[in-house]
């Protein structure tokens, strides 16, 4: 079992010796925002399948601004502030406190967590009860000790003599009365605090921490009689740290952000209690002997694994525990410098190890172009279906001009029997207002292209040796309406790259690429001709 030890960190000057100093203890936050930051899509499918791995580090993953609004009581002269409750992958030399009429000494990140063997090394020279069980009668006898050694190897001092734990042969258990100072189930942050009078404040404590994450994935239903599209919107929120924040108002900030290494919550020293017995028939300090006893038995062989699909169950649930799904109002878009805010309609509970879905956008009647695209090669080529693009233009008189955060679209559409079906799916990045967002979602059997070769050369002048190619390339549909096609110039990546004749005029679309266009007529065929040089 994995043992939690402390690790206290000093973030500041250090204060006097000496402390005269009165304890006043924040359990928890009145209310807190929620912020949550990304430098990257991120993928749904993969953070929910991540969500199910017994191994995962990603409430260590993530980045999230927590501003809490606690009431905290200020004692006079020199005291001791202490903030619980915090989230779990707090980074504590992020924490900014905002309204404490005081001056802070000093402030320190307490990460003594509540183990077995944090609760042992906390409790040398304290008194505990060592309750043992005779195995064969059930008689349980409780005896008052002292505890003289901690987790590496516990000594206990019972009338007098001392004893290794879990020695004596019976079935042991050590009970505690209180809990040592300091030990908790979750981080501290506490401050040394200097003031001329006592009171109660309300103050804000802000802070980063881990274990926040959301993406954005889109629901597009095709209407292909007018050529436009619904766009739905959802944003899902993960939180994969050990702390929930009840209705909070939650943000989330789209774009690359730019991430500290050190960033990154303090680890605590993973520490495992060890006892070990004396060899029998020997003798310590203390006035009586060791009275040997025989070895407990083994232990029983462990239960076998659940089968396969129960374990899988059992760790879904334990890593994720429900997918909640609103969305009865659309977020709100707003300006964070270079970035975009999406704000949440109402505050939400962002409860630990959950997922949540909210709408945020929600568009009808987007123009979109259906177009099928393909490269042109320099050689000869097969037939081959070409790919199927849905092409928008993210303009307010287009439907949209809104930013779009990256992530997953499924494209569906109508079945013609009153039904809709998935068409294909496909992922684009960021793509702020004016931008041309892209969906490749599968290849049409109807509309296919083939070029053939018809001349090609080479010449060559000192080092520069210049290559001729002649291609005619062409597009049949055997759909029951005309098309527009796509084709782009491979080779314009290539050194040295020049036209020499084309019969049709070609652009230079966003991708960079020189891009021919046609129109292939129902049951029709469109043939391309062009010649171009290239250098090596």
């Amino acid at each position: 079992m994995r043992r939690l030890l402390a690790i206290t960190t000093a973030l500041s000057v250090l204060a006097p010796t000496a402390w005269a100093q009165t304890e006043s203890v924040s359990a928890r936050p009145d209310g807190a925002t929620v912020v949550i930051y990304r430098d990257q899509p991120v993928d749904t499918v993969q953070l929910m399948a991540q969500s199910r791995q017994p191994w995962n580090r990603l409430d260590r993953q993530g980045l999230a601004l927590i501003v809490e609004t606690r009431t905290v009581d200020l004692p006079a002269g020199e005291g001791v502030i202490r903030f619980r409750g915090l989230a779990t992958g707090v980074v504590p030399q992020s924490a900014v406190l905002e309204g404490l009429p005081a001056h802070v000494v000093e402030r320190n990140a307490d990460f003594d967590l509540l183990s077995p063997a944090s609760l042992l090394e906390k409790s040398v020279g304290e008194v505990v009860r060592v309750v043992r069980t005779n195995p064969a009668t059930g008689e349980q006898v409780e005896k008052a000790a002292v505890i003289r050694a901690g987790a590496q190897g516990v000594v206990l001092e019972i009338d007098g003599r001392f004893e290794a734990l879990d020695c004596s042969g019976l079935t042991e258990r050590v009970v505690f009365d209180r809990v040592p100072e300091g030990l908790g189930d979750q981080p501290t942050l506490s401050v040394r605090t200097r003031a001329e009078r006592a009171g109660r404040h309300t103050v804000t404590l802000a802070y980063l921490t881990t274990g926040l994450q959301w993406s954005a994935d889109y629901v597009a239903r095709l209407d292909p009689s007018d050529g436009t599209l619904d766009l739905t919107g959802w944003v899902t929120l993960a939180n994969f740290g050990g702390t929930g924040f009840p209705d909070a108002p939650v943000q989330v900030v789209a774009g690359t952000l730019r991430k500290d290494a050190g960033t990154t919550p303090v680890e605590p020293l993973i520490r495992y209690q060890q006892n070990e017995c004396w060899p029998q028939g020997t003798t310590t300090l203390g006035s009586g002997r060791f009275a040997g006893a025989p070895p407990p038995p083994p232990p029983p062989a462990p239960p076998p694994p659940p089968p396969a699909a129960p374990m899988m169950r059992m760790m879904a649930n334990e890593a994720m525990d429900q997918i909640v799904v609103t969305g009865s109002r659309i977020a709100r878009q707003g300006e964070l410098g270079d970035y975009k805010l999406y704000s949440l309609p109402e505050p939400t509970t962002v409860a630990a190890r959950q997922t949540k879905q909210v709408r945020f956008l929600e568009r009808d009647g987007v123009a979109y172009e259906r177009v099928y695209r393909a490269g042109v090669l320099n050689a000869d080529d097969e037939s081959r279906p070409m790919g199927v693009v849905l092409k928008l233009r993210n303009e307010e008189r287009a439907g949209l001009g809104v930013a779009l955060p990256g992530g997953s679209v499924a494209v569906m559409q109508p079945d013609g029997e009153g039904g809709v079906l998935l068409a294909g799916q496909d992922r684009f990045e960021d793509k702020g207002v004016g931008l041309p967002v892209r969906l490749h979602f599968g290849q049409s059997a109807d509309v296919r292209v083939q070029t053939r070769l018809v001349k090609s050369g080479s010449s060559r002048r000192g080092a520069v040796t210049t290559r001729r190619s002649e291609i005619e390339t062409t597009v049949t549909n055997a759909r029951s309406e005309a098309v527009t096609v796509e084709l782009v110039a491979d080779a314009a990546m290539q050194r040295g790259f020049r036209f020499r004749s084309q019969s049709v005029r070609s652009r230079v679309d966003d991708t960079g690429y020189p891009v021919w266009t046609l129109t292939v007529p129902a049951n029709g065929a469109a043939t391309l001709k062009a010649a171009w040089t290239t250098t090596d």
